[in-house]
């Protein structure tokens, strides 16, 4: 999925105190996060929300309509190969680690339960692969309840969760293990003629040379580098790469 920058720099980006709790599902290891959005919240079309107690607000950034062109870019590799209808064996590199990253990302996060467990198989590390499936329909069930749907029966009308990676950072722990940040922005809509939400958060998941390919690991939860929007001053000073795909930016 390529990021119409020109799109990007044409919006008034806005971010607001979000806050944020990421519940890991099982062992960490699809990194699917169960959303508990509090405080001040607004979306990126300037959308509160009603306030709460837990968890604490994230840092914000004044709103600005100033776009500031990224300092560094990425070119993330494209898999050689395909398991399960999704990209796999990337190059063993910590760009190659990060573009398993994503993928993962925009694999599993998703409403089908279905979609989730195919992620699962995919990207986590054979031994974790049993679990994280069998925790699927959970994770699917928290991200209805993210995008504000019922947590089971049918989905309605125009229903919508996904997340769109838009920068990356990495830690190089050796030549198998890399852990690699993603900033993101998860696009939400309730169905039934709702609008789209758009929140920004970041994590992180360790990636580990497992074979032939990347895969992802448990991680305990920690510290996330701060999210921002692509555009913005704080993206660069917070030191993510825009991620640029298919020779485009």
């Amino acid at each position: 999925m390529s990021l119409d920058l020109q799109a990007a720099a044409n919006k008034r980006m806005r971010r607001g105190l979000i806050a944020l709790a990421a519940i890991v599902v099982v062992l960490a290891v699809i990194i699917v996060f169960l959303l508990a959005f509090g405080g001040d919240k607004k979306t990126t079309d300037g959308k509160g929300a009603s306030a709460g107690t837990q968890p604490a607000p994230a840092a914000t950034e004044t709103p600005s309509d100033t776009y500031t062109n990224p300092k560094n870019w990425v070119d993330l590799p494209n898999g050689t190969g395909t398991s399960n209808g999704l990209p796999v064996k990337f190059p063993k590199s910590p760009e190659g680690a990060a573009a398993m990253m994503v993928s993962l990302l925009r694999a599993s996060w998703t409403l089908d339960p279905a979609d989730v467990a195919r992620a699962a198989t995919t990207y986590s590390l054979p031994q974790e692969v049993e679990a994280v499936k069998a925790a699927a329909p959970q994770a699917a069930a928290g991200n209805r309840k993210v995008a504000g749907i019922p947590t089971d029966g049918p989905i309605p009308p125009g229903a919508r969760f996904f997340a769109i990676p838009i920068g990356v950072q990495w830690t190089r722990q050796d030549d198998t293990h890399v852990r690699v940040s993603v900033d993101i922005r998860v696009v939400t809509n309730a169905g039934n003629g709702a609008e789209n939400e758009t929140q920004l958060i970041s994590m992180a998941g360790m990636a580990v040379w497992s074979g032939d390919d990347w895969k992802n690991a448990s991680l305990p939860p920690g510290d996330q580098p701060e999210p921002f929007d692509i555009g913005s001053e704080g993206f660069n000073k917070a030191g993510w790469k825009a991620i640029q795909e298919g020779g485009r930016r």
